[in-house]
């Protein structure tokens, strides 16, 4: 059986590549911006803020190496960010229904959606390694070009590991043979998408995710919206400073945040361009 390992999840083959205890960690400073940006991924409201270029290395390959350029602001009670890579195709099928006419059946699609993802340290000794040894939580914002930037949101959820067993967790092995455990819950307990099966041919493509059509509490905390343009995506993202709950994490002015960046070029999890422990200065 083929296991899928989640995202950032680092390869023992790139630990060299992505030295956990360097010195000096790159920092992205969050700057007060001097007015609200429109969430449309265009960079027109941050001609002021400084960008941070920061490479990320590719699981297995590290000899691919992708640069991200992101600027972090303020505003009001709100943080946003923006981002922008190299990208030669704008994938935005996620796993589709393909008919096929000689089985007269829908069979999973080969298409797999571009994707950015933010992750924030909570609790514990975070480490952008997950496989460190290190227990901790952390808050991470996906965004899917299929499944959530169509209802300009990123995919809000956590990031739990742990030494000790937990229920719907990934079971990995660590340098040594000891075993860390992998949890990725989904904040509200509630995907912002349902999946769609088709029994009847109704076209040769159909889409397998949907967007929920009412949203739990806590589902679409972060706002985003991603535009590809030109080899490149732009994305803007936001969200309270703190949202008042617990699966989220809470940022305030004047503290330093571990926390990491993984990029998605039409991948699975298990493979995907990932960044080392970053420091987000607020």
């Amino acid at each position: 059986m083929r296991v899928v390992l989640p995202a950032l999840l680092l390869a023992v083959s790139t630990l060299i590549l992505i030295p956990a205890g360097a010195a000096e960690l790159p920092t992205i400073p969050i700057l007060k911006l001097e007015s609200k940006p429109v969430l449309d991924g265009s960079e027109d409201d941050w001609q002021a803020i400084p960008a941070v270029e920061i490479p990320l290395v590719y699981l297995g390959k590290p000899e691919w190496v992708k640069t991200v350029r992101l600027k972090a602001g303020i505003f009001g009670d709100e943080v946003f960010f923006y981002s922008e890579w190299e990208d030669s195709t704008a994938d935005t099928q996620h796993k589709p229904h393909v008919w096929d006419a000689a089985q007269q059946k829908y069979l999973e699609g080969p298409q797999r959606e571009d994707r950015f993802a933010l992750e924030f340290a909570m609790t514990g000794d975070y480490d952008a390694n997950w496989f460190s040894g290190k227990e901790f939580k952390a808050d991470m914002w996906n965004w899917k070009a299929a499944r959530t930037n169509p209802i300009h949101i990123s995919h809000d959820k956590m990031t739990i590991l742990s030494r000790q067993a937990m229920p719907e967790s990934y079971k990995g092995t660590l340098p040594d043979g000891s075993a860390i455990y992998i949890q990725r819950p989904t904040d509200s307990g509630e995907e912002p998408y349902i999946t769609k099966r088709y029994f009847k041919k109704q076209q040769d493509l159909m889409a397998k995710y949907l967007p929920r059509e009412l949203l739990a509490k806590g589902t679409d905390d972060v706002k985003a919206k991603g535009i590809w343009k030109n080899g490149k995506w732009y994305l803007e993202q936001s969200r309270k400073l703190d949202t008042q709950q617990a699966d989220d994490r809470r940022f305030t002015l004047g503290e330093t945040v571990k926390g990491a960046i993984a990029v998605f070029d039409h991948d699975e999890n298990e493979h995907h361009f990932i960044s080392q422990t970053l420091l987000f200065k607020f």
